[in-house]
């Protein structure tokens, strides 16, 4: 663990195309939150100062609320390779920056971030503090799925937060199980507000990019990931998980993050569908192409929030997409007791 100064990057000039919901609470745990042994325990990377537009798919005004509880943007951002050609990395890191800014995000999920990418953004986003740690043995190397927030408005649990392995041996670093083709993870955090005069709660954060091929894997990611939180999460308080789920929405692991099968399950509501049922530009993933029909793969899901806005995002950068995948970007405001869905 290591505290890192940076200043922001030069930044590249992008361009853009073109509900309320209650969920229940049950008994409050009283044992500390679940973490990951000191062996895996995550990078905690901070950063102190400060703190940009495109068109977007989805309900409500892309500008930021300042009264919302909690801004949470979802970004894959490509790994870095060389083989992309134009759309390397090189050529659009100053974009990605760029568009993160713009979103004015409390909290922002990356996934498929190699370190020197991961740093890149952390750098160029002042008042930012990361937590990341890869998926591979040697935690130099690989993706990871950090998540990094304002360090204006939300401090880090220090109790509760880390990486799992997405296998039957989750606390095993590198592991991999049933079908997958590569470790996958997930990283969390409880994050705790800075001034609490504004009626904002802790919120626990999840990350995650399932397996892009093993059906089975991505399946047992979505129970072990509901399991985890069952079983961890203070049900006082909100959750949000996000990420790469590498399924559609009617697939079983997506139907399995949002079923309640009994009285006891914390209810997760795809937020974006909450908001735009009938929006026919659903597209998530793009393949480097600016499409806007298309697979919606990437998804934002929450307990115990209101859903002000719920976006994708579709920055380009000299006409092209920042990354293989669209943003996600959902703002929040904390929903009052005894509220309904809406």
């Amino acid at each position: 663990m290591r505290v890192v100064m940076s200043s922001a990057k030069p930044r590249a000039s992008i361009r853009r195309i073109g509900s309320h919901v209650r969920m229940k609470k049950f008994h409050r745990r009283s044992s500390v939150p679940h973490i990951v042994p000191q062996a895996v325990r995550v990078l905690l990377l901070v950063v102190l100062t400060g703190c940009t537009t495109s068109e977007k798919t989805g309900g409500g005004d892309s500008s930021p609320l300042r009264s919302a509880a909690l801004t949470v943007v979802s970004l894959n951002l490509r790994y870095d390779n060389s083989g992309d050609g134009v759309n390397a990395w090189p050529n659009r890191e100053a974009a990605v920056i760029e568009a993160l800014d713009s979103f004015h995000a409390d909290v922002i999920g990356l996934q498929e971030a190699l370190p020197h990418q991961a740093e890149v953004v952390r750098s160029g986003l002042p008042g930012h503090a990361m937590l990341i740690r890869t998926r591979e043995l040697d935690p130099s190397t690989g993706e990871a799925t950090p998540i990094l927030w304002r360090t204006d408005r939300w401090k880090l649990d220090p109790r509760a937060h880390g990486t799992f392995w997405l296998s039957e041996t989750p606390e095993v670093s590198g592991s991999r199980s049933w079908d997958s083709s590569l470790p996958r993870i997930a990283t969390f955090a409880r994050l705790i507000p800075i001034g609490s005069n504004d009626g904002r709660s802790a919120v626990w954060i999840y990350n995650t990019h399932f397996d892009h091929r093993g059906g089975e894997a991505r399946l047992e990611s979505a129970r072990l990931l509901r399991a985890r939180i069952e079983a961890h999460v203070d049900p006082t308080e909100p959750v949000v998980l996000m990420g790469d789920f590498n399924a559609v929405p009617t697939s079983t692991p997506i139907r399995e993050i949002v079923s309640v099968d009994d009285s006891t399950r914390i209810p997760l509501v795809d937020c974006w569908a909450i908001k735009n049922a009938d929006e026919p530009k659903n597209a998530t993933w793009n393949g480097f192409d600016p499409i806007e029909v298309g697979r919606r793969i990437d998804f934002i899901f929450a307990s115990d929030l209101e859903i002000e806005n719920a976006t994708i995002e579709r920055p380009l950068v000299d006409g092209r997409p920042i990354s293989d995948h669209w943003p996600v970007r959902v703002i929040f405001n904390e929903q009052p007791e005894g509220s309904t869905v809406r």
